[in-house]
């Protein structure tokens, strides 16, 4: 099993290898304080997709040094696995319309204020032996995203994601506010250009980290935002929070498990989007829209949103998409805005296959 990754603005990526490929699963109730190495964890827990760690048995930036390659050289050779027995389904233009649709009549009596809807999209094609070029492709295109690729059993996937989910580093901790997507253009840097939809979006997101927040008793919480954040071809609405990260020092999980899922990845409320789209999407999310990185690593814990990912088979690739649904959208807007969001993947693997 190993996870290769490089941080938002740095040049050097980062491996993490683990000889057994046994997962180290995670429990709720676990402490997180306690784990080293590279967690992945699901949009919604299940018995296929865990939530796991992959141990570093061998950790190196940039390059493995000399002993590391003895190591590694000694270890039984074993090919890249990817999922050979479930291809998630293509969702539909048409189809996604109806559910969008759906959603709306449900906004309008009252029920949701918001519901994030996700699709597949499919590339037929064997790319296991891009993935290195994608990779490196994905580096150079996205400098401020979190790129990654991780291989655990039968579960391979690559991305380059723009949302940081918690982050902790000298003592301060983050966590983000993130939703609101448009092309990136000069306009569109200028909040004032956006438009209620877009900012209630956002604002959701803002008031439910808020409240996650407050329920931990959080002292000395710090604010920023909404401000323009550029991500690739795309512009987000941000607000960034802080806070001393030794708060959280004897309940990190409990907190993980109260701020995930966020609005931007579910919807309000919670608990009932969360319902409504396990019964309405014909595909499991899986990965996406959980939250994977490096934990424990070089003291530092660096979470991500997995967004703008693929699930990578033997024979195609399964992009996720998704986009939220407020008493204002618009469904044919809100599947361009997917198409858009596709592309930030979809451009790199045509320059490489080209």
């Amino acid at each position: 099993m190993f996870a290769a990754y490089r941080l938002p603005n740095r040049s050097e990526a980062e491996i993490v290898i683990q000889k057994s490929g046994n997962k180290k699963l995670i429990a709720k109730d676990d402490s997180y304080y306690d784990l080293k190495g590279f967690l992945v964890a699901p949009f919604s827990e299940s018995k296929c997709c865990p939530a796991f760690v992959i141990a570093p048995d061998i950790y190196a930036k940039s390059q493995l040094s000399p002993e590391q390659y003895r190591v590694l050289e000694q270890l039984a050779a074993v090919p890249i696995q990817s999922d050979t027995s479930h291809t998630p389904e293509e969702v539909l233009h048409s189809d996604y319309l109806l559910q969008i649709n759906h959603i709306l009549d449900k906004i309008e009596t009252g029920e949701f204020e918001k519901v994030v809807l996700s699709r597949v999209k499919l590339m037929n094609g064997n790319y296991i032996s891009k993935l290195s070029h994608i990779f490196s492709a994905l580096t150079e295109a996205y400098p401020n995203a979190f790129v990654f690729i991780f291989n655990a059993g039968p579960h391979l996937w690559i991305g380059a994601t723009p949302e940081p989910f918690l982050t902790a580093v000298n003592g301060s901790m983050q966590t983000v506010s993130l939703a609101g997507t448009r092309t990136y253009t000069q306009q569109n840097l200028n909040i004032g250009a956006w438009n209620s939809k877009e900012r209630l979006e956002q604002e959701y997101v803002t008031r439910y980290i808020s409240k996650v927040l407050s329920k931990f008793n959080l002292v000395e919480v710090c604010l920023e935002g909404p401000y323009t954040k550029q991500a690739g071809n795309l512009v987000h609405l941000r607000t960034d929070f802080s806070f001393r990260a030794e708060e959280l020092k004897d309940c990190l999980g409990e907190f993980l498990n109260n701020l995930h899922p966020t609005p931007a990845v579910c919807g309000m409320p919670r608990k009932q989007s969360l319902e409504l789209i396990l019964d309405l999407e014909k595909h499991s999310r899986e990965y996406y829209a959980g939250y994977l990185g490096p934990v424990g690593l070089n003291d530092r814990l660096s979470l991500f949103v997995n967004l703008r990912c693929m699930k990578v088979l033997q024979d195609n690739l399964a992009l996720f998409i998704g986009g939220g649904i407020t008493a204002d959208s618009v469904p044919e807007d809100e599947w361009q805005e997917t198409e858009m969001k596709a592309e930030t993947l979809l451009s790199v693997i045509r320059q490489v296959t080209q």
